[in-house]
C-alpha cells in the first residue's frame, strides 16, 4: 500500500489555483454578461418589428378597402 506524503507546497498550490479560478472568473464574467445583453436587446428588436410589420400589413390592407370604397 502507498501512502502519499503531503509536501510543504500543498497549501501553496491550492491557494495559486483558488486565486486563478477566481481570476479567470471575473476576466470571462463580464464577457458573458455583455453577450446576454446585447442577445436581449436583439430578441426585443426583433420582436418590435415584428409588431412593426403586423401593423403595417393590418393597416395597409384597410387602407387598401378604403381606396375601394367603404366595404365594411
Amino acid at each position: 500500500m502507498q501512502y502519499t506524503i503531503p509536501t510543504p507546497f500543498v497549501g501553496v498550490r491550492t491557494f495559486v489555483f483558488r486565486r486563478y479560478i477566481t481570476l479567470r472568473y471575473h476576466l470571462v464574467s463580464p464577457a458573458a454578461e455583455l453577450a446576454a445583453k446585447a442577445d436581449r436587446r436583439a430578441r426585443k428588436l426583433r420582436k418590435k418589428e415584428a409588431k412593426d410589420e403586423r401593423l403595417r400589413n393590418f393597416f395597409g390592407w384597410c387602407q387598401g378597402c378604403a381606396a375601394y370604397g367603404s366595404i365594411f
